[in-house]
């Protein structure tokens, strides 16, 4: 390894071409890390002829075998996400003084010193960055035009535009750019063959933006295969991967949740065979298995096809229309109204027998143990049982199962377990959804399976209700006079209590609304066609006798749906 202290304008300068390896994450700087990166180089510039210097960092970088070419090629390990930043940050300044004076030579030095190999057709960019990232940025060093988008390489484009767009003297912007060039100091960190380069990432990782658990995973798998197998592993492996567990760009979900996404995936998966790790611990479980196994490159390519394998069945699990087969996309929708990831450990170990043919464990078995799972996680949430405990609990039940017989062995487990892990009964069940210890969305979830309940057939915009508690949460005085004397031990004891919650499209219309008032009012009780409120239509008064009545029915529904 050999560390130099220099500057941007110096490691940029040359034939050289930086390659920002294709497992690495995309460029993730968002506006506030970008703020910073401005409020540096103007102050810094403010006091460009004290030739005052901000120091930027280190920049890792591996030679990489370029052939017979003669642009040398470096392998960035770590700097990418600065290091894009000042690409795109030179490649505004040339345009506006491609604006301003566009016969100006300083546009012409920033290209062919900066950012572009120009006489090098296959070596054209001096920056390659992730395959994600290539097209946009592409476009932005040729100063072609650029389409709008969420991107955050054209969010920093179009940020560092705006601010350069008030500048009129080209001497300002020469100034902002050998500020940067000239100001910006930097420790140059060049590994040789010998150096781990993966070693010196993890020491770094510490800087810039975070990364996290599943990049350090990918990084670290990706840095044990040789350059040919990392392209087809990326390609063939990793995106497909990926592609399943952080859902299609369409479905509008924020990076930061697809990333979590991929971070829970690696802790479920970890936990099919042990423990389940801390969110922290992901990927230093996952490095101690390799190293306690000595895996060599084919080991880790069949790793990486096994997490590609289990990630298409836990896409299954996070978006159920994934699954062709009806039953179970309903089953795995239910899991995710419950918000009940705990069972995910064994579901993976589950659905893997079902998909395998030398297992006698088909759809109808996984289908039963779908609903013991179900069963059991809903018993529990309605009488309050935490679910912390069930962390260690589910990964390690597969490894108690009788293979023989996967069904029975799990609903003998469930049965038989005590304390924390103990799987409330009948009577218990029915007591507690009377008393109503449940959540909000536990609760919403019993009446949404209740209303479905027997033939389970799916009510047009049932997802668009909302639970409404029949005598209100805010009681006023006509509710007070009409419970009476006791309305306030009445209040507190059964306002959640299953026989008072019922659902609706017009939880703010009916507020706290006398029942009369929601039994009559227009898309009140009478007018729903919901079943559960066809027995409030037929009441002419709503007090303790009626919701105790009401409780009654429903937990006995409920006690027929979530049977054992």
């Amino acid at each position: 390894m050999k560390a130099n202290d220099t500057q941007i304008r110096v490691f940029l300068e040359g034939s050289k071409q930086f390659i920002v390896p294709l497992f690495q994450r995309e460029y993730v700087w968002d506006e506030k890390d970008i703020e910073r990166l401005w409020k540096d180089i103007e102050e810094t510039g403010t006091n460009y002829y004290k030739r005052n210097h901000h120091f930027f960092g280190s920049f890792v970088t591996m030679p990489t075998p370029s052939g017979a070419s003669n642009v040398s090629e470096f392998t960035i390990v770590d700097g990418q996400q600065r290091l894009t930043t000042i690409f795109i940050i030179l490649a505004t300044i040339r345009e506006r003084i491609e604006e301003l004076e566009p016969e100006n030579t300083i546009k012409d030095e920033i290209d062919d010193y900066y950012l572009l190999n120009k006489h090098h057709t296959q070596h054209k960019f001096k920056l390659l960055p992730t395959q994600k990232d290539r097209n946009i940025f592409f476009r932005i060093m040729e100063g072609k035009d650029v389409k709008e988008s969420d991107d955050r390489i054209f969010q920093t484009y179009t940020f560092f535009k705006g601010k350069l767009e008030d500048i009129v003297e080209i001497e300002e912007l020469n100034i902002i750019k050998q500020t940067i060039l000239s100001n910006f100091s930097i420790v140059d960190i060049a590994l040789e063959e010998r150096d781990d380069p993966y070693l010196i990432f993890e020491t770094l990782n510490g800087t810039g933006v975070p990364l996290t658990q599943s990049d350090l995973v990918r990084n670290y798998l990706f840095m044990k295969l040789n350059p040919k197998n990392q392209q087809e592993s990326y390609k063939n492996i990793w995106l497909p991967l990926e592609k399943s567990i952080k859902g299609e760009k369409s479905l509008k979900i924020q990076k930061k949740a697809r990333e979590k996404k991929m971070d829970n995936f690696m802790r479920h998966y970890l936990a099919m065979d042990g423990d389940l790790p801390t969110f922290n611990k992901i990927y230093i479980t996952l490095k101690e298995f390799v190293d306690k196994n000595t895996i060599n490159e084919n080991g880790v390519i069949k790793m990486m096809e096994k997490l590609k394998r289990f990630s298409q069945y836990y896409s299954k699990f996070l978006y159920p229309k994934n699954e062709k087969e009806m039953e179970l996309s309903i089953y795995f929708d239910k899991f995710n109204r419950l918000n009940s990831t705990t069972p995910y450990p064994l579901l993976l170990k589950l659905y893997d027998d079902y998909q395998n043919p030398n297992v006698d464990f088909y759809i109808e078995d996984l289908i039963d143990c779908l609903h013991l799972i179900e069963t059991f996680v809903v018993r529990r949430s309605v009488c309050g049982i935490p679910v912390n405990a069930l962390n260690t609990y589910f990964p390690r039940i597969y490894s108690s199962l009788d293979n023989s017989n996967l069904t029975d062995s799990l609903k003998e487990i469930f049965i038989n377990g005590t304390g924390t892990q103990r799987m409330p009964d009948k009577t218990e069940f029915r007591r507690c959804l009377k008393e109503g210890n449940s959540s909000r969305q536990v609760n919403r979830y019993i009446l949404e399976e209740i209303e479905k309940y027997p033939d389970n057939k799916e009510i047009v915009k049932l997802n668009e209700m909302q639970l409404e508690h029949i005598m209100p949460q805010t009681i006023n005085k006509d509710w007070k006079k009409y419970l009476g004397d006791n309305w306030e031990s009445i209040h507190n004891k059964y306002l959640e209590s299953i026989g008072n919650l019922t659902l609706t499209g017009y939880n703010q219309e009916y507020s706290n609304k006398t029942f009369e008032e929601k039994r009559e009012m227009k898309n009140g009780f009478r007018d729903s066609g919901l079943k559960l409120n066809r027995h409030l239509s037929q009441q002419n008064e709503w007090g303790e006798k009626q919701i105790r009545d009401r409780s009654t029915e429903l937990a006995k529904i409920a006690t027929n749906i979530w049977d054992f």
